[in-house]
Protein backbone atom coordinates (compact mmCIF):
# COMPACT_ATOMS: atom_id res chain seq x y z
CA UNK A 1 0.00 0.00 0.00
CA UNK A 2 1.25 3.72 -1.02
CA UNK A 3 1.78 5.63 2.35
CA UNK A 4 1.30 9.34 0.90
CA UNK A 5 2.86 11.03 3.17
CA UNK A 6 6.24 9.11 2.02
CA UNK A 7 6.37 8.56 -1.57
CA UNK A 8 7.62 11.48 -3.48
CA UNK A 9 6.80 12.85 -6.89
CA UNK A 10 6.93 16.14 -8.75
CA UNK A 11 5.91 18.03 -11.62
CA UNK A 12 7.62 20.84 -13.45
CA UNK A 13 6.47 23.38 -16.27
CA UNK A 14 6.65 26.68 -17.91
CA UNK A 15 4.18 29.37 -17.61
CA UNK A 16 3.49 31.59 -20.78
CA UNK A 17 6.87 29.89 -22.07
CA UNK A 18 8.42 32.00 -25.00
CA UNK A 19 9.83 29.28 -27.32
CA UNK A 20 9.20 25.79 -28.17
CA UNK A 21 12.94 25.35 -28.06
CA UNK A 22 12.74 25.87 -24.07
CA UNK A 23 10.02 23.09 -23.89
CA UNK A 24 11.73 20.93 -25.55
CA UNK A 25 15.01 21.07 -23.35
CA UNK A 26 13.43 21.27 -20.31
CA UNK A 27 10.88 18.03 -20.85
CA UNK A 28 14.12 15.75 -21.95
CA UNK A 29 15.94 16.39 -18.65
CA UNK A 30 12.54 16.32 -16.79
CA UNK A 31 12.53 12.64 -18.29
CA UNK A 32 15.92 11.96 -17.14
CA UNK A 33 15.17 13.49 -13.93
CA UNK A 34 12.43 11.23 -12.66
CA UNK A 35 9.97 13.97 -13.21
CA UNK A 36 6.02 12.23 -12.52
CA UNK A 37 4.57 15.17 -15.38
CA UNK A 38 5.12 18.06 -17.46
CA UNK A 39 2.65 21.00 -18.35
CA UNK A 40 2.54 24.46 -19.69
CA UNK A 41 0.34 27.16 -18.91
CA UNK A 42 -0.55 29.90 -21.54
CA UNK A 43 1.53 28.85 -24.77
CA UNK A 44 -0.01 25.21 -26.67
CA UNK A 45 2.71 21.91 -27.16
CA UNK A 46 3.80 22.03 -30.40
CA UNK A 47 6.15 19.12 -31.48
CA UNK A 48 9.38 20.18 -30.15
CA UNK A 49 12.94 19.44 -32.09
CA UNK A 50 14.80 19.45 -28.59
CA UNK A 51 12.58 16.46 -27.43
CA UNK A 52 14.89 14.19 -28.65
CA UNK A 53 13.80 11.65 -26.43
CA UNK A 54 9.99 11.98 -27.11
CA UNK A 55 9.36 12.53 -23.30
CA UNK A 56 5.57 14.35 -23.95
CA UNK A 57 4.93 10.27 -24.71
CA UNK A 58 6.72 8.70 -22.23
CA UNK A 59 5.30 10.93 -19.31
CA UNK A 60 2.07 12.44 -18.77
CA UNK A 61 1.73 16.09 -20.28
CA UNK A 62 -0.76 18.87 -19.33
CA UNK A 63 -1.96 21.91 -20.61
CA UNK A 64 -3.61 24.65 -18.81
CA UNK A 65 -5.10 27.73 -20.29
CA UNK A 66 -4.46 30.24 -17.65
CA UNK A 67 -2.84 29.80 -14.04
CA UNK A 68 -6.43 30.08 -12.35
CA UNK A 69 -6.75 26.60 -14.30
CA UNK A 70 -3.67 25.16 -13.44
CA UNK A 71 -3.87 26.25 -9.62
CA UNK A 72 -7.10 24.39 -9.50
CA UNK A 73 -5.66 21.40 -10.40
CA UNK A 74 -2.60 20.93 -8.89
CA UNK A 75 -2.32 17.54 -6.88
CA UNK A 76 -3.64 17.20 -3.36
CA UNK A 77 -1.33 17.81 -0.91
CA UNK A 78 1.15 19.15 -3.72
CA UNK A 79 3.14 22.34 -2.77
CA UNK A 80 3.74 24.81 -5.89
CA UNK A 81 7.54 25.69 -5.91
CA UNK A 82 8.31 28.80 -7.77
CA UNK A 83 11.41 29.22 -9.16
CA UNK A 84 12.33 33.00 -9.78
CA UNK A 85 14.87 35.69 -8.81
CA UNK A 86 13.10 37.24 -6.07
CA UNK A 87 13.93 38.82 -2.74
CA UNK A 88 11.29 36.41 -0.90
CA UNK A 89 13.09 33.60 -2.73
CA UNK A 90 15.29 31.07 -0.76
CA UNK A 91 18.52 30.27 -1.79
CA UNK A 92 18.18 26.94 -4.32
CA UNK A 93 21.60 25.62 -2.18
CA UNK A 94 20.10 25.65 1.05
CA UNK A 95 16.38 24.29 0.15
CA UNK A 96 14.44 21.34 1.30
CA UNK A 97 12.65 20.04 -1.68
CA UNK A 98 9.24 18.86 -0.57
CA UNK A 99 8.60 15.02 -1.44
CA UNK A 100 5.34 16.17 -3.79
CA UNK A 101 5.57 19.45 -5.53
CA UNK A 102 5.51 20.97 -8.35
CA UNK A 103 7.95 23.38 -10.01
CA UNK A 104 6.99 26.60 -11.88
CA UNK A 105 8.94 28.23 -14.61
CA UNK A 106 8.31 31.59 -15.86
CA UNK A 107 9.55 32.90 -19.36
CA UNK A 108 12.70 34.64 -19.67
CA UNK A 109 11.01 38.16 -20.76
CA UNK A 110 8.39 38.19 -18.03
CA UNK A 111 9.24 35.25 -15.81
CA UNK A 112 6.22 34.19 -13.22
CA UNK A 113 3.06 36.42 -13.09
CA UNK A 114 2.20 37.95 -9.95
CA UNK A 115 -0.88 35.92 -9.59
CA UNK A 116 1.45 32.87 -9.85
CA UNK A 117 4.05 34.34 -7.09
CA UNK A 118 1.05 35.43 -4.54
CA UNK A 119 0.42 31.40 -4.97
CA UNK A 120 3.53 30.02 -4.79
CA UNK A 121 4.26 27.78 -0.80
CA UNK A 122 7.55 28.50 -2.13
CA UNK A 123 10.05 30.61 -4.28
CA UNK A 124 13.33 29.66 -4.66
CA UNK A 125 16.56 31.10 -6.69
CA UNK A 126 19.93 30.38 -7.42
CA UNK A 127 23.21 32.54 -7.82
CA UNK A 128 23.21 34.15 -10.76
CA UNK A 129 24.31 37.44 -12.00
CA UNK A 130 21.53 37.63 -14.92
CA UNK A 131 18.44 35.46 -15.37
CA UNK A 132 18.81 32.07 -17.20
CA UNK A 133 17.44 30.25 -19.92
CA UNK A 134 14.31 28.71 -18.33
CA UNK A 135 15.31 25.40 -20.01
CA UNK A 136 18.66 25.93 -17.91
CA UNK A 137 16.99 26.79 -14.40
CA UNK A 138 14.55 23.87 -14.37
CA UNK A 139 17.58 21.90 -15.35
CA UNK A 140 19.61 23.27 -12.22
CA UNK A 141 16.52 22.73 -9.73
CA UNK A 142 16.03 19.66 -10.99
CA UNK A 143 19.49 18.29 -10.46
CA UNK A 144 19.65 20.06 -6.99
CA UNK A 145 16.24 17.86 -6.59
CA UNK A 146 18.05 14.93 -7.00
CA UNK A 147 20.77 15.55 -5.10
CA UNK A 148 21.29 14.11 -1.14
CA UNK A 149 19.57 16.53 0.62
CA UNK A 150 16.99 16.31 3.47
CA UNK A 151 13.14 16.89 2.08
CA UNK A 152 10.52 19.13 3.80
Amino acid sequence: MNDNFVTEYFGIGIQNGKTPENLGVLWRTAQNLGASYIFTIGNRYAKQACDTHNAVKSIPYFHYETFEDFYKNLPKGARLVGVELDENATDLETFEHPRRCVYLLGAEDNGLSKAAIAKCHYLVKFKSEKSLNVSVAGSIVLYDRGLNKPRS
